[in-house]
């Protein structure tokens, strides 16, 4: 594999690149799914390619193919090089000038106690079947839904500029839903996916057999659950449902290429704009700390280098409420005044040109040792909220609406009774502005997304959100059904 990434950069050189840099990947991607008492979907699946990326002229111009030979690397590389030079022929004064970046060579690699392919197929179809029978054991389950995914991405990138690059990335994740059924109404419950790059000790921690029962009971309670009041009201938000809210609010929002238009189909533009980063636009109250962290330890969007060849890295995105930073690429960083990429460009296949995403996104705990229970205590009229549910947000990543998974009523200062179909509405800048209390350390966790979509074809990208619990005042509240 590194033999042919050097083989096609040096052959995009000779056919006249002005930079090129090449992905040699091979995926293994297991995922297996079980409904109620049966295997649905079991796959154990390779895919292995080049993908060839070069400038010529100030144009970009990629090619791939889906093998992984000498004479294929070479090709590649001058179909790269043919497409530069049709595209700078129609670039004017639109040329793309990459940020600066120190060469690398080296390795780096997920740590794993256990590696989650060692675990046969045979084993975890057998977890996923008892953790089914366990719910659909309580009265009123009518539909069970349980899977398991582990990918292995294994990659070498060089570059003409002499970077020469290994990562070995395994990623790990489970998830369940119960669903049941009473009178012609249906509720859910699920036990949320918490996708880490980790071995096979992250699944075992979270005790996934040990929560099936209650995760049934929850859902069976939820069609009793009474309905919210509408109205403004406070609200606390738990680690796994607040991933969903930062993700969209504010991953988004500050994704450079987005900001300057260069993405616009899916889910459309930012209203986070050049004339915002000047430390002066107030994102959130002054206790809101977003830092973009791809070196966190497990954290999916930690790879050691990103699909540009540069380094992972720590950097503020809000401090003190106020915006800093966006997360770039080497292609967008200099057009926002950057003299280096923050390293966020990335790849879902070396059939996929790679494109600024979203970073491991977290929003820091309290100093102080804060539990959720403390932060309600001082809430006369709220809603309790657990897990991701439904959400919508309008194309300049602005106007947003989110519902969850579990929903308590809180009054004067206590969890009350369960609520259902709960939906809350607010404005990006608004909403982090109305948060007064975050819980401490000890609540906050790594929560995040695998399939992130973003681009036009389509891709998919995978990246931690982490926070803590939160506590938001007088935010509107509705119900989701009538």
């Amino acid at each position: 594999m590194k033999e042919l990434t050097e083989r096609a950069v040096e052959t995009a050189r000779l056919a006249g690149a002005d930079y090129a840099d090449a992905r040699v990947l091979t995926i293994r991607d297991q995922e297996i799914y079980v409904q109620d008492l049966s295997p649905k979907s079991i796959h154990d699946v390779s895919d292995a390619g080049i993908g060839v990326r070069v400038l010529k002229d100030g144009a970009w111009g990629f090619a791939s193919i889906s093998r992984q030979d000498k004479r294929s690397a070479e090709k590649v590389a001058r179909e790269a090089v043919t497409v530069a030079k049709a595209s700078a022929l129609t670039v004017g004064k639109d040329r793309v000038r990459l940020a600066a970046e120190p060469v690398h060579k080296d390795r780096f690699e997920t740590k794993l106690k256990i590696d989650p392919f060692s675990i046969p197929i045979e084993d975890k179809l057998a977890m996923l079947l008892r953790i089914n029978e366990i719910m659909l054991g309580v009265k009123g389950i009518v539909k069970t839904l349980a899977n398991t995914r582990v990918t292995r991405r294994h990659q070498f990138f060089a570059s003409t500029e002499g970077s020469a690059i290994e990562t070995l990335i395994t990623t790990v994740n489970a998830f369940y839903m119960a669903t049941a059924v009473s009178k012609g109404d249906s509720q859910t419950r699920s036990f949320q996916d918490y996708p880490l790059n980790k071995g096979w000790e992250h699944i075992v921690a979270q005790k996934l057999e040990a929560n099936a029962q209650r995760i049934a009971e929850e859902a069976v309670a939820k069609l009793s659950a009474a309905y919210p009041d509408e109205g403004k009201m406070d609200l606390i938000l738990d680690p796994t449902h607040l991933s969903l809210t930062i993700h969209e609010s504010v991953g988004h929002a500050t994704e450079l290429d987005r900001v300057l238009g260069y993405e616009a189909n899916f889910a459309g533009t930012s209203f986070v704009t050049l004339d915002k980063k000047a430390d002066k636009f107030r994102y959130g109250s002054e206790i809101i700390n977003f830092v973009a962290d791809n070196t966190l330890a497990g954290g999916l969007a930690s790879t050691g280098y990103d699909d540009d060849g540069v380094t992972c890295q720590l950097w503020d995105i809000i401090r003190n409420g106020i915006f800093k930073n966006y997360s770039s690429t080497r292609e967008v960083a200099p057009l926002a005044g950057y003299k280096r990429s923050f390293g966020s460009a990335r790849a879902d296949s070396y059939l996929s040109m790679p494109i600024n995403r979203i970073p491991n996104l977290c929003l820091r705990p309290a100093n102080k040792s804060i539990s959720p229970e403390d932060l309600a205590a001082d809430v006369k009229r709220g809603v309790w909220i657990e897990g991701r549910g439904s959400w919508s947000i309008d194309q300049r990543r602005l106007n947003f609406q989110f519902g969850g998974d579990l929903f308590y009523e809180i009054r004067n200062g206590k969890k009350t009774r369960m609520l259902r179909d709960v939906l809350y509405q607010s404005i990006t800048p608004e909403f982090w502005g109305a948060v007064d209390s975050i819980s401490g350390k000890k609540y906050w966790e790594p929560r995040g997304f695998r399939t992130c979509g973003k681009g036009e074809p389509m891709q998919v990208a995978q990246m931690t959100n982490g926070g803590p619990w939160i506590r938001v005042r007088g935010i509107r509240v509705s119900r989701g059904k009538k």
